[in-house]
């Protein structure tokens, strides 16, 4: 065992022990809360300075996480895999959460591509998805941001072929408390949502009533593979049949799908699931054409395979048919 090691085992041993007490029920008493903190605190994340979207400087400890229920998650605008989903579905739950934000829970994102994303950079991309109070984009040096990813347990290294690479796990915690967890960026927007506004911020708080097993639905929704791709991975920019004037589709990034098999050639559709960005890269006409009317919010790669694209298209051809349009009743 390494000396930094040994060094951070009394402290890891601590956080263990609350976690687990806390866990189980056990009363969290103030010599625990503390040990507790002692990883967690002041000690343990560091206070790099960082630059906002605004151009603001900051400390992430004392500005950006003390005291507040947060969300951290590292992105890059360059991205052409799960960053704009990951962004487009945070962006859910911040309107699911709506005046609490920036009050009761904080959004960080942080890039790691500083030497591109600008503070002008990252205010744009901010713009393209709505962003608002409380949602705080940031850049920084290299070294204080790879330290961040490291203390917060989602660093990846680069890919061998050196292309960037990161770790997409969103980190959600109360730093008051210590109480902190991995959510993954495909987590559903409403359980993310109450986990932020309820769990974390009010966890001290005894629930109202006991729940029983006797209360729960006996039949859970069946749901095909293809409509649990497409509810974890396509919802948070498209819509699929809703009305031009409904949330849903006000809130929509991308175009609806309602119809898209039928509106798009089959080999289209499916060479655009697979690899959106090399298309892109190939300026395709219907591509280019959709990117530049979307905010040029560009199409993710979400890494399908190919029985995942069938699926999703096998989902999309029957249930995403056009809505019927409405009939005119005669007055009499």
């Amino acid at each position: 065992m390494t000396t930094t090691a040994r060094a951070l085992m009394p402290a890891l041993t601590a956080t263990l022990m609350f976690v687990a007490g806390v866990i189980a029920g056990w009363p969290v008493t103030a010599k625990a809360a503390a040990a507790a903190d002692a990883p967690w605190g002041a000690s343990y994340f560091p206070n790099v300075p960082l630059v906002t979207q605004d151009g603001k400087k900051v400390r992430f400890f004392d500005d950006l996480i003390k005291g507040k229920v947060v969300a951290i998650n590292f992105v890059f605008t360059g991205c052409s895999e799960s960053c704009s989903m990951e962004t487009a579905r945070l962006r859910e739950v911040q309107d699911l959460l709506g005046d609490r934000m920036g009050k009761d829970v904080f959004f960080v994102s942080i890039s790691i591509d500083p030497d591109n994303d600008t503070p002008e950079v990252l205010k744009q991309y901010a713009k393209k998805f709505n962003v608002g109070p409380g949602w705080t984009f940031l850049t920084g040096k290299n070294e204080d941001i790879t330290l961040l990813r490291e203390k917060l347990a989602i660093y990846a290294p680069p890919v061998l072929n050196g292309k960037s690479d990161h770790e997409v796990s969103l980190v959600v915690g109360n730093q008051a408390t210590g109480r902190w967890m991995k959510s993954s960026p495909m987590e559903n927007p409403q359980i993310l949502a109450t986990t932020l506004g309820s769990w974390l911020h009010n966890w001290k708080v005894p629930v109202a009533g006991k729940d029983t097993y006797a209360n729960a639905p006996t039949h859970l929704p069946q749901m095909s593979r293809g409509e649990e791709l497409y509810r974890t991975r396509c919802s948070s920019c498209h819509s699929l049949g809703a009305p031009a004037d409904s949330l849903a589709a006000l809130r929509a990034i991308g175009p609806d799908l309602a119809g898209i098999t039928k509106q798009r050639d089959r080999a289209w559709l499916t060479r655009w699931l697979k690899e959106p960005d090399r298309m892109l890269a190939e300026k395709d006409p219907l591509a280019t054409a959709l990117f530049l009317k979307y905010n040029k919010l560009a199409m993710p790669n979400l890494r399908l395979s190919d029985k995942e694209v069938a699926q999703v298209l096998s989902f999309l051809e029957e249930h995403g048919a056009p809505p019927a349009p409405e009939k005119k009743v005669a007055r009499q």
